[in-house]
């Protein structure tokens, strides 16, 4: 796997996108937004997560599998890693995951993207390395995050910045009625 030369950048374009299509403008390189099927019966309901023919975990080795719990109106600030690739998918509660491409060389360099998952909109997010994330977690239920990481913890390859860095720009965080 090649390391992508990566440092931040100022927010120059964002998106919000609703899925993996090709008609979604401003999705950033790499990134795969692939929305769960839930199979609901008179038991509850089920939905997979994560199928190796899938394109969120195509040529995706698990490492690492995590689970997160974030309180509503939290802000989590922005990370990025040089050599591993995340899949995001919050099961409880609601998130506002934030990208921005920070990669070297990227025809999506300076993209941020705003992508809204959780309980009401179940998604798997694919974030490749040198992609920076973050994300908020929404009013109403503590966010529930399921993760995974293609390599196992390396505090060597955990890089943060403060969600309100000014040297990012990132000026959407936060809820504004409308």
């Amino acid at each position: 796997m090649s390391v992508p030369s990566v440092r931040l950048t100022i927010v120059k374009n964002h998106a919000v996108i609703r899925e993996d299509r090709p008609e979604e403008k401003g999705l950033i390189r790499g990134v795969v937004v692939r929305p769960l099927r839930l199979l609901p019966d008179d038991r509850g309901h089920f939905a997979e997560i994560l199928r190796a023919s899938d394109p969120v975990a195509e040529a995706f080795e698990i490492r690492q599998a995590s689970l997160a719990r974030t309180r509503a109106g939290v802000i989590k600030a922005f990370h990025y890693h040089e050599r591993q690739d995340d899949i995001f998918c919050p099961i409880a509660g609601t998130a506002r995951i934030v990208l921005v491409d920070f990669r070297e060389g990227s025809e999506t360099r300076g993209f941020a993207n705003s992508i809204f998952a959780g309980a009401l909109y179940p998604k798997a997010v694919r974030i490749p390395a040198g992609v920076a994330h973050g994300y908020e977690v929404l009013p109403g239920d503590d966010l529930l995050l399921v993760y995974f990481t293609n390599r196992e913890y390396d505090p060597e390859d955990e890089h943060r910045a403060p969600h309100d860095d000014p040297r990012i720009g990132f000026a959407e965080w936060g809820v504004r009625n409308r």
